[in-house]
């Protein structure tokens, strides 16, 4: 898996990160390669079912088989992230 300045990342913990210099691909590379889920240059590619886009749940559009995805990105919550401060009654 070859990862370059400029990717984005998403970890098994669903944080994405962006590798902006040789010091952030360091510490990607040492955390170890299975850390990492995905990786792309478009950060559209990391998102999944699942996590919220602007405040906005994604879901599988089953017609088109595509994610219904919002263009103009300004926040992502990755499901795992949610789930990591989900409080159960």
């Amino acid at each position: 898996m070859e990862i370059e300045v400029g990717e984005y990342v998403r970890t098994r913990e669903g944080t994405i990160y962006q590798v902006y210099d040789l010091e952030d691909y360091g510490f990607i590379i040492d955390r170890g390669m299975d850390w990492i889920v995905k990786h792309s240059k478009d950060i559209i590619d990391l998102i999944e079912e699942g996590d919220y886009v602007n405040g906005k749940l994604i879901k599988m559009n089953y017609e088109t088989g595509r994610l219904s995805i919002p263009k103009d990105i300004k926040s992502i919550v990755t499901k795992e992230m949610f789930k990591s401060v989900e409080f159960e009654v």
